[in-house]
């Protein structure tokens, strides 16, 4: 692959991810719910990028059995645990806000680094954080008396930040020799089968008979755009790129979400909620730029 053509996999691979939200809001209108939408999509997605590795990468997936234990915590404790808390936030706030909120993992990532003594935040990365969290919060509409707030939409939508940062620091201390495929093979399966538990437990019915022909669209399209296409394209990039420049030019995330959101779903952000988002994506920038992270977009 040549540089022009990873910039625009990677550009591709943003505009794939930003539709999660978009679409996750759609399915919800057909009537679909949280934990079996995860299930189905996790499910179908592992098998996808499973038969692909077998035929493309098979010695490495199957070396990966060994690090199971690994994947498996990572699955639950960070993956698994942000995609829930993101398709719960999407049913109390918009897709916009929902993926503006999600992006202060970056800014998380350098709190806990700093916390564990991981890293040391200079004033670079001391600046990024105050813009990010800033940014939050006027993205949540905390200064716009015109907009109110939806605490729970918030809160998961936070979760979905501290999880995906979980994910990062982690996946980055027990398994960051690891091909990168061969883990999101891996925990696409393992979030499906924990996320499977969680929904039989609380009583969701998971069978697939009764959904509507929109509902079977929809999954399908979640599942090829923003969780098989996406990631094969962004990881694609990271290879030419390197991760650093793709992390930046995956900045544009946020952006797509938005203006899918307002095409599609008829979402409006405030002034004050707009210079918000500006200030995430600000933030994210002058994190990520110049770094030598191995940090990705949000793989929710």
């Amino acid at each position: 692959m040549q540089r022009k053509a990873a910039l625009v996999a990677v550009i591709t691979s943003s505009a794939c991810f930003a539709t999660l939200a978009v679409l996750t809001r759609l399915a919800y209108a057909e009537g679909a719910r949280p934990l079996p939408l995860l299930v189905w999509r996790f499910t179908i997605a592992a098998t996808l990028l499973g038969g692909y590795l077998l035929v493309r990468q098979r010695r490495a997936l199957l070396s990966g059995l060994r690090d199971v234990p690994r994947y498996a915590a990572l699955s639950l404790t960070g993956y698994g645990a942000a995609s829930i808390c993101f398709f719960f936030a999407l049913q109390h706030a918009s897709a916009s806000i929902v993926t503006v909120l999600l992006y202060a993992y970056p800014a998380i990532v350098a709190v806990l680094g700093a916390i564990l003594g991981r890293e040391r935040i200079g004033l670079k990365r001391v600046m990024a954080i105050v813009l990010t969290f800033l940014g939050c919060a006027l993205a949540v509409g905390i200064l716009d008396s015109e907009v109110v707030v939806n605490t729970l939409g918030v809160v998961f939508a936070l979760g979905a930040a501290l999880g995906y940062a979980l994910f990062t620091l982690l996946s980055e201390r027990l398994v960051a020799d690891r091909p990168r495929l061969v883990l999101m093979a891996y925990t696409f399966a393992l979030s499906a089968l924990g996320i499977g538990v969680l929904a039989s437990v609380t009583g969701e019915q998971l069978s697939p008979v009764g959904l509507t022909p929109a509902l079977w669209g929809l999954l399908a399209a979640i599942v090829v755009l923003p969780t098989f296409l996406a990631v094969l394209l962004f990881l694609g990039g990271v290879r030419v790129l390197g991760a650093p420049q793709a992390a930046l030019v995956s900045t544009m995330e946020p952006v797509f979400t938005i203006l899918l959101a307002i095409l599609l779903l008829g979402e409006r952000l405030s002034l004050a909620q707009s210079a918000g988002a500006a200030l995430v994506i600000g933030g994210i920038v002058l994190s990520e730029w110049p770094s030598s992270a191995e940090r990705g977009p949000a793989l929710i």
